[in-house]
């Protein structure tokens, strides 16, 4: 394990001091997001489909900080039940200089997530909890300060009521960038 965060923080460093050929700068994207929640003790995973919103600001031409805010519905309940997910999460993203137009990352996010269910006739409740993703994905630029975020996957994890899940998130949307 040690041999291994040792290779990623070299790996991390590598990339935050290669010569790049955009500097520092902003990015704004809105994407489609699809999470599999796994609520785990034998319960079966549901599907949740939204969007969300993220901002980064870069500190190197490859180096950031990301605020990502997301929402989804989850799908396929019975008729008169609702429930839906509300993320917020922050952390580091590391892009990886590349001699083309795609422009693979990695990151690390860190947050909460907010889970309401409501059945009509009954009411509703919401709990809210600790939330981490760690993934990657890769942006294919359009122009100068546009790209496609072509795909974006991410391990989820929540700790609702004491335990923890593991989830799965995809993402695909456009990125705009400003003075990058």
């Amino acid at each position: 394990m040690r041999k291994l965060l040792i290779v990623c923080w070299l790996l991390c460093l590598w990339a935050a001091c290669a010569k790049a050929q955009e500097g520092p700068g902003f990015e704004v994207s809105g994407n489609y997001q699809y999470v599999r929640f796994n609520p785990g003790s034998g319960t079966s995973g549901i599907n949740c489909q939204g969007g969300s919103g993220l901002f980064g600001a870069y500190l190197t031409s490859r180096v950031g900080i990301v605020g990502d805010f997301g929402g989804c519905k989850v799908t396929g309940l019975p008729s008169g039940t609702t429930a839906h997910e509300l993320s917020y999460l922050f952390g580091p993203r590391v892009y990886f200089p590349t001699h083309g137009r795609v422009f693979p990352f990695v990151q690390t996010l860190f947050g909460g997530e907010q889970f309401s269910a409501g059945v009509t006739g009954l009411g509703s409740g919401s709990s809210s909890a600790f939330a981490m993703t760690a993934g990657g994905g890769a942006d294919v630029t359009l122009t100068k300060h546009v790209s496609l975020r072509a795909i974006q996957v991410e391990y989820l994890y929540t700790h609702f009521g004491g335990a923890s899940q593991n989830n799965l998130r995809l993402q695909s949307g456009i990125v705009w960038r400003f003075g990058r």
